[in-house]
């Protein structure tokens, strides 16, 4: 019934860590929970207030694809004092998540053929993004004495006329490593 593309897709070690975790906690065991990226505390309340303030003023309908203007006016100014990045409102695009935005890039960019550099250690979603779109992840191994920084050495020995893209995100996810 479903598509040879859907069948691609693998269950989320993710949510099968996560459930192992919570039967774990369930059964009595003092478990620290890696599985979802999840805060163990309540929604703060003045998140909350704002929340019911939005909708009680009618903010309920759909917005502009790529997000609101006052989003992206705060994105930008965020940028801009944190990074001393200049970006324009078309430079911007909101999403649910980071996942959601690599799953809508891996569609509008990959294909048959394509490889997509990933290093490792990598988010797990990653690859099965890339294979989804009939592309080839290329995983590339970093080391835990260079920080699991990508050297650019071991980039550019990957790098082929199908590289089509590299997966670079900063904070790293797992990792936390960050490039400036």
């Amino acid at each position: 019934m479903l598509s040879e593309r859907a069948r691609k897709i693998r269950p989320s070690p993710t949510l099968a860590m996560d459930a192992k975790a919570k039967a774990m906690n369930a059964s009595g065991f003092d478990v620290i929970n890696f599985g979802v990226g999840e805060p163990d505390f309540d929604t703060p309340e003045n998140i909350k207030d704002a929340a019911i303030r939005a909708i009680r003023d009618g903010f309920t309908k759909y917005t502009p694809v790529g997000g609101i203007d006052q989003l992206k006016d705060a994105i930008i100014e965020k940028f801009r004092r944190d990074n001393a990045l200049e970006y324009t409102r078309e430079e911007i695009i909101v999403s649910c998540g980071a996942k959601h935005s690599l799953y809508n890039i891996a569609q509008a960019l990959y294909g048959g053929g394509d490889e997509v550099i990933i290093p490792s250690p990598y988010w797990v979603s990653y690859p099965d993004q890339v294979m989804l779109n009939d592309a080839t992840p290329v995983i590339l191994r970093t080391q835990e004495s260079d920080s699991f920084l990508l050297k650019p050495d071991l980039l550019e020995s990957h790098v082929t006329k199908r590289t089509k893209a590299v997966i670079l995100n900063s904070p790293s996810n797992p990792t936390g490593l960050t490039y400036d």
